[in-house]
């Protein structure tokens, strides 16, 4: 029996891990594996029930997705999409992305979706891709909440519901309140929230937006003691010299008749589809290079709300070492970056441009600190009747899913090994991409989650948000849940959000004597409503840079979607779930 001792202490520690995912860079499968073994040092957790809980079937069903949908990344199906949604009117564009953007993320990995499509359209002639991308990342989120398969946040919630001794949600439950908030959720973006967004310049695919360069001048160089102009640096197309940075310092702007001299640090700012032409001028060399680094693929990535690399220069972290690639260029936005590559600090939604090496997809701190955009080689595509076996099984082992002819983790299973002896996904490819992060998280959030229960934390939440929305009965009650739910997501993440959520929306129904399945649907819909900053929802992230917005973008586009949403799931979830 806990004792009031055990519920402070439980507090404190799940106070902790909020501190630390909202304020600090810790990953947080390290804060969340940190909190669980403190608690179970203080007796909080009992050992045989944290073991089980890395062991959850819906946690496995959730993996085994995961691995299922690395074959359906593959496909021809996003790339023939892509091509079909940009059109010359942006009302039609906008339909389209929204569309094929919620539809496809209610069954594939969202993430996936939105980096398929970023590229499509940045390089489109016809719109500025800021007045889509950031309806893309929306959309893809609302598509989510429309199964149970649709965002890793519902199926974590099913494995709390299991857990808990309660039935198991359905793949379609999410339907009923899902479908009209979509709908009305995409017909806010077209209406409301694009009216708020910037038109930021010409269109420019992700790889020709303005990057940040840097190139020394080697000691024997035939550049030295001629002009910028004599050298030929005016002449380039798309690549501006803005910058040198000599012994220590900044010489800007640079005038045509500026001499280069030995060890001179050249920053050119501007397409960096265009910097084999810095290739042809003898004795540069780019930065963190020693090996013709431009000769490699280059891969687009953006950094994440909890990477290491965070507040930290390129030289501190020795970027290098840490993930097999050197750092091409830099992109902030439409902000330009002052002084060298490797003193500027690095900081979320940074776009970086990699040359990277063979071990690259193989650094297991890849997934935490970087999101791919684009140009992995890895990303190869099948053939038309390869790509049409992989999204049918895909589809089949859903709907059979659906139709309870086996369970979610029996079809993804089967379809699995399938895959596996299709060829469809290598072993190699599966040990790579199993997400062992998301694994650690969840599995951790389970047995907090029971400490929460066990030591009457979270009854204690549940009687303070009943003080204050109880007298509304328990429709009042779930709109404190969803409140409490979303401002967790907003600051921390959305998976933690509903781990931390649900056992206080469990003790809620119990204290009113009610079905608590509302409250578990609600504390799902909420833990994906992250629409006003970049950082809540891993797709927002992604398009921050590619798309050159401001926080204040997602605050004005996402706060008329955030309201549609919350309004409507609180009132529609009762109607559909009966108290």
């Amino acid at each position: 029996m806990f004792g009031e001792l055990d519920l402070w202490l439980s507090a404190l520690v799940v106070l902790s891990i909020l501190v630390a995912l909202a304020a600090t860079s810790l990953r947080p499968a390290m804060v969340f594996i940190f909190g669980l073994v403190v608690l179970y040092v203080m007796g909080l957790v009992d050992r045989e029930k944290m073991l089980a809980n890395f062991t959850n079937t819906s946690l496995a069903s959730l993996v085994l997705l995961l691995l299922c949908s690395v074959a359906l990344e593959k496909t021809l199906l996003l790339p023939r999409v892509a091509g079909w949604i940009v059109g010359e009117t942006e009302r039609s564009s906008l339909l389209k992305t929204i569309g094929v953007a919620g539809i496809v993320s209610s069954f594939a990995n969202n993430t996936a979706v939105v980096s398929s499509l970023i590229a499509p359209l940045k390089n489109n002639n016809f719109i500025s891709p800021s007045r889509l991308l950031i309806p893309l990342s929306y959309a893809s989120i609302l598509g989510g909440v429309l199964t149970l398969v649709g965002t890793s946040t519902n199926l974590i919630v099913d494995g709390f519901v299991r857990e808990a001794g309660y039935p198991p949600l359905a793949l379609l439950d999410f339907i009923w309140v899902g479908a009209p908030v979509f709908l009305c959720g995409c017909a806010c973006i077209v209406y409301v929230s694009v009216r708020s967004l910037p038109k930021n310049g010409k269109t420019k695919s992700s790889l020709q937006s303005e990057y940040f360069l840097e190139y020394t001048v080697l000691p024997q160089s035939p550049l030295i003691g001629k002009t910028v102009s004599e050298n030929g640096f005016r002449n380039l197309e798309q690549l501006f010299l803005v910058e040198i940075i000599r012994r220590g310092h900044l010489i800007t702007p640079v005038t045509p008749s500026e001499l280069i001299e030995p060890n001179d640090i050249l920053i050119f700012a501007g397409d960096i589809s265009q910097v084999q032409l810095l290739s042809h001028f003898p004795g540069l060399e780019p930065f963190d290079d020693k090996q013709d680094l431009l000769e490699r693929n280059l891969v687009e990535v953006v950094v994440t709300q909890s990477s290491q690399l965070k507040g930290k220069t390129l030289k501190e972290v020795n970027f290098r070492a840490m993930f097999d690639a050197g750092v091409v260029a830099i992109r902030r936005g439409d902000e330009r970056l002052k002084g060298g590559l490797g003193k500027i600090r690095i900081f979320p939604g940074d776009a970086l441009v990699l040359a990277v090496g063979d071990d690259f997809m193989n650094m297991p701190n890849l997934a935490s600190n970087l999101l791919v955009v684009r140009g992995l080689r890895t990303n190869q595509k099948f053939s038309g009747l390869n790509s049409a076996l992989i999204v049918v099984g895909f589809l089949g082992m859903l709907l059979g899913s659906a139709m309870g002819v086996y369970s979610l983790f029996d079809g993804a299973l089967f379809l699995l090994l399938f895959y596996i002896s299709m060829r469809f996904i290598s072993l190699n490819e599966l040990f790579r991409k199993l997400p062992i992060e998301l694994i650690l998280i969840i599995g951790a959030a389970l047995g907090i989650a029971q400490a929460m229960t066990h030591s009457g934390l979270a009854d204690v939440v549940a009687t303070g948000i009943m003080s204050v929305f109880g007298g509304l009965g328990p429709w009042g009650a779930l709109a404190g849940i969803y409140l409490a739910t979303w401002l967790l997501t907003e600051l921390i993440t959305n998976n933690a959000a509903a781990a931390l959520a649900f056992p206080i929306a469990l003790a809620a129904a119990q204290s009113m004597n009610v079905d608590p399945k509302p409250f578990f649907m609600v504390v799902a819909y909420a833990a994906s409503a992250s629409f006003l900053s970049p950082y809540g929802y891993q797709t927002n992230l992604m398009v921050y840079s590619a798309g050159n917005y401001r926080f204040l973008d997602y605050i004005k586009a996402g706060a008329p979607v955030a309201l549609v949403y919350g309004v409507m799931v609180v009132l529609l979830t009762p109607l559909f779930f009966p108290f």
